[in-house]
């Protein structure tokens, strides 16, 4: 297993939102995913979080409801050499079909966050832990309600990184992690 930490560089981007490296970071030991564990990646975006995981020996479906961004995620997938099933389309209903998760990312919800966490409710077993990254108060509170709602015991921290470039510290967006554990 490979621990997470791709330089966000390394990622084809295009104009599509990533969780930046120091985030996924956290993301990624608080989401702890066990070699074979289904993960999702919910608002896949570029893949970032869905190459990691990867990497990290699950079996990862990516959710994304644009056709461009679900692209760019197969073609992240296939630069790291990788493999996961893109679904395109929207969360709860893209879930469906998909086998039972034991770690969930949420990277977007599409402002869906309570039907996402009722949906996972049933399906998520014993142990099962989902992640949520939120950049607004609004977010972080809408997604801390429904998984609390739902029964989770729920942890949430606010990561704030800087990075030193030219000798001068710029600072990153601060984001809040949320963990949601059955």
């Amino acid at each position: 297993m490979r621990l997470p930490g791709i330089k966000d560089e390394e990622f084809e981007r295009a104009r599509v939102p990533m969780t930046k490296r120091e985030v996924r970071m956290v993301a990624l030991c608080m989401l702890a995913p066990e070699r074979g564990q289904v993960a999702y990646d919910i608002g896949a975006g570029t893949g970032s979080v869905s190459v990691e995981l990867a990497l990290m020996g699950a079996r990862v479906y990516a959710v994304e409801k644009r056709r461009e961004a679900a692209e760019l995620v197969r073609r992240n997938l296939r630069r790291f050499g990788v493999s996961g099933e893109v679904v395109l389309g929207e969360a709860p209903e893209a879930l469906e079909s998909l086998p039972e998760p034991q770690r969930v990312f949420i990277g977007g919800s599409g402002g869906r966050m309570e039907e996402i966490a009722a949906h996972l409710a049933e399906r998520l077993g014993d142990g099962g832990r989902v992640v949520a990254t939120a950049v607004t108060l609004s977010t972080l509170e809408s997604a801390l309600r429904a998984f609390e709602r739902e029964g989770f015991a729920t942890e949430v921290v606010l990561a704030s990184f800087a990075r030193v470039e030219r000798g001068m510290m710029r600072a990153l967006n601060p984001v809040f992690v949320l963990s949601a554990e059955r």
